[in-house]
């Protein structure tokens, strides 16, 4: 199985070479994740050049090249209040959900039903403690790898089908030609 390294997230990545502050959180999110995305995508089976290529491509888009393992909400999150479809399909209850559980990790989970199905798999208190999905590169990556394995990803990433595994992960198809250029980028580097 390939070794993830700093390097490799680097050469597929897209960089933010003009916004310093952008460049350093992509640093050091890279040298974060790298050794947990060893440690747990051989224990999740994503362990073909495929399925590498389909996660990595995905977690590409949903953290902007690995730059921010929170996502940059239009509303701060409020897009994702229970009053509203999208907050009651990733079964946000309560006002200030929206806000409090937006999409955090490599995959960013979203949503208080989220954050409380995954943290009772990983026995982490994620429903009170939502920010360390992001800060702790472990859980970041830990809960990307649960979500894949539950949902059944890695047969859609067999079948090398990005429209699948986009909807998968996304809900949707936002971002599709982002993802697209991603795993291009990651099979040319990694020759397949």
């Amino acid at each position: 199985m390939l070794n993830i390294t700093p390097s490799f997230l680097w050469k597929i990545s897209q960089h933010y070479l003009s916004n310093k502050s952008l460049l350093n959180s992509q640093r050091r999110n890279m040298g974060a994740l790298a050794s947990p995305i060893n440690r747990w995508f051989s224990f999740y089976d994503i362990n073909t050049d495929l399925r590498i290529a389909h996660f990595l491509a995905q977690a590409c888009v949903e953290t902007a090249n690995f730059s921010a393992l929170t996502e940059h909400a239009r509303n701060g999150g409020k897009e994702y209040e229970p009053d509203t479809r999208t907050g009651r399909m990733v079964g946000n209850k309560f006002p200030g959900d929206g806000p409090k559980y937006i999409g955090r990790g490599m995959l960013h989970l979203t949503g208080r039903e989220n954050y409380d199905r995954y943290g009772k798999i990983l026995h982490e208190d994620l429903v009170n403690h939502p920010s360390s999905v992001a800060e702790d590169p472990n859980i970041a990556v830990k809960t990307a790898c649960e979500f894949w394995r539950r949902r059944f990803v890695n047969p859609h990433a067999d079948k090398d089908d990005l429209q699948a595994v986009t909807y998968i992960v996304n809900g949707g198809y936002n971002g599709l030609s982002q993802r697209k250029l991603a795993l291009d980028r990651i099979k040319k580097e990694m020759g397949i």
